[in-house]
């Protein structure tokens, strides 16, 4: 009869079993998969062929034995045996020490991959969008049946309130990749604030559809904002570069894009506040300003301002005096000018178009002064309609008053300007005979003085005072011995008369 034993029973022959030399103290030669660490200290992970896989540990107590630091898609040997934990059933290698014998052939297409998608600028930060501050609707790409979906639900549902759409795909194994990269492009046709690309940890077998090529390029190419939540925070994808915003996991994906309600609403408090103290400050400002409108509308204020405008015209009526009385001077300079410089006869027309235009002048300014008293007495009237108290309109009476007196004064003025201006052009016209007899004779002048110097500088009279004009045969000046020629004939003209001589030799000074 066949013997029946425990299940624990069983393990513990097997584990028997496995002492035998042939799986004990040996090298075994593939590449380390799925590796995690514990806060023991002690390492898990796969080693792996083409073909098999086998359960693998490494003890932290082992850890000094080695001189690197194992990571996923390392070509190593480990030294070890195979060993059987009974309370599983799990059939495992116990790691004593390891070495490199390689880099795995998926770690060599992960780095290659990713260098040139750095190249090509995927992974430049400049291009990376920022996420919307609160954002309504967000889409999940993963597994719907994972814990993943549920993690983000729970975790959203105690911050700001937005609406999550779930978009299945793959996570792992054949043809995941083309399911993530429909979900982002489904997503971006259905229109959502922010894009959430997610699943658990794994190996890097397990993670390997999120370092495909063209879900890379699909969150490259999407329109709206990707964070990439992909495996454990030790974990690193393709997709976590290129991607917006990497998240350490798909739970804080959620806890990024989704700000804490507390928090918002102490936003909201603060900005509360801060419209409160604006609309203090704003109503200050308002009452000040028309604390100074109420002041400038008082009639003590308006009164103040028709003295200042009273006193104005005041200075009008100076400036107007002083102006006329330029103008006039002006005019008699450039006529008294004009009468030095002309004839007779073309000084009587220049007078009298001065003249003419001297009176227009005049006219203008009398006409100008009407005008401003006649602007300043409707000021004055429309003042006394707008301020009432019996007081002001006495002042504005008296103000007017002297107004039109000054105005009458400055037209008086302007007139007797006039005439006396009339009076002078008058005696300006008897000028010109004396000035005509004045340029003759300082003409007469200049020409005894210049008949003198022509004197002065007649030859003849130089030959007056002993000096001779020597010339050669053809009559041609000569002013040198040099220019003499060696013989022949010279003549000579004296102070009396002339004489002919012949040279017959000649010498030049050194």
């Amino acid at each position: 009869m066949s013997e029946t034993i425990s299940v624990t029973q069983l393990n513990n022959r097997v584990k028997t079993l496995m002492k035998h030399g042939s799986v004990n103290d040996l090298w075994v030669s593939g590449e380390i998969s799925g590796l995690k660490k514990y806060a023991s200290g002690h390492y898990y992970f796969t080693i792996k062929d083409d073909k098999s896989a086998v359960a693998a540990v490494l003890f932290a107590g082992n850890r000094k034995n080695m001189s690197f630091e194992p990571k996923d898609g390392d070509k190593i040997e480990a030294f070890g045996s195979a060993d059987l934990y009974g309370q599983t059933g799990k059939y495992q290698f116990i790691v004593s020490t390891m070495r490199h014998s390689g880099v795995g052939e998926l770690y060599i297409k992960f780095e290659e991959l990713k260098e040139r998608l750095k190249n090509e600028g995927l992974f430049d930060e400049s291009r990376k969008r920022p996420l919307p501050k609160y954002p309504r609707r967000i889409g999940v790409v993963t597994s719907q049946s994972g814990a993943v979906i549920h993690d983000i639900i729970t975790t959203s549902a105690s911050r700001f309130p937005a609406d999550i759409f779930l978009v299945p795909s793959q996570v792992q194994g054949e043809g995941a990749a083309k399911t993530i990269v429909a979900g982002i492009e489904f997503l971006n046709r259905f229109g959502v604030d922010v894009i959430i690309v997610a699943r658990g940890g794994g190996s890097l077998e397990d993670l390997w559809c999120f370092n495909e090529e063209i879900v890379a390029r699909a969150i490259a190419a999407s329109k709206i904002p990707v964070v990439s939540a992909v495996g454990h925070e030790t974990d690193f994808t393709i997709s976590d570069f290129v991607s917006d915003l990497r998240a350490p996991t798909p739970t804080g994906a959620a806890a990024l894009i989704l700000r804490d309600r507390s928090e918002t609403a102490s936003d909201v408090e603060s900005l509360i506040s801060r419209a409160g103290k604006s609309l203090e400050a704003t109503y200050e400002r308002m009452a000040g300003r028309f604390g100074v409108l109420s002041a400038k509308l008082s009639p003590e204020h308006a009164l103040d301002d028709m003295y200042m405008r009273v006193m104005g015209l005041d200075d009008l009526a100076g400036r107007a005096d002083r102006s006329v009385a330029d103008i006039i001077s002006q005019g008699e300079l450039r006529l008294e000018r004009l009468m030095n410089r002309a004839s007779i006869g073309r000084s009587a027309d220049a007078l009298e178009r001065r003249s003419s235009k001297l009176e227009e002048l005049s006219a203008r300014a009398s006409r100008a002064l009407s005008s401003a008293s006649d602007a300043a007495s409707a000021r004055l009237m429309v003042a006394e309609s707008r301020i009432s108290p019996e007081k002001i309109r006495s002042d504005m009476d008296y103000k007017g008053l002297r107004a039109e007196s000054a105005c009458s004064k400055i037209a008086s003025i302007a007139s007797e300007k006039a005439k006396a201006c009339g009076l002078r052009l008058s005696a300006i016209g008897n000028r010109p005979e004396a000035a005509m007899n004045n340029i003759e004779g300082r003409a007469s002048s200049y020409v005894d003085a210049l008949s003198r110097n022509l004197e002065g500088l007649n030859p003849l009279n130089i030959l007056g005072r002993g000096y001779g004009l020597i010339t050669s045969s053809d009559g041609s000046v000569l002013t040198s011995v040099a220019s003499m020629p060696d013989s022949g004939m010279i003549g000579i003209r004296m102070r009396d008369g002339t004489a002919e001589a012949e040279i017959r030799g000649k010498e030049l000074n050194g």
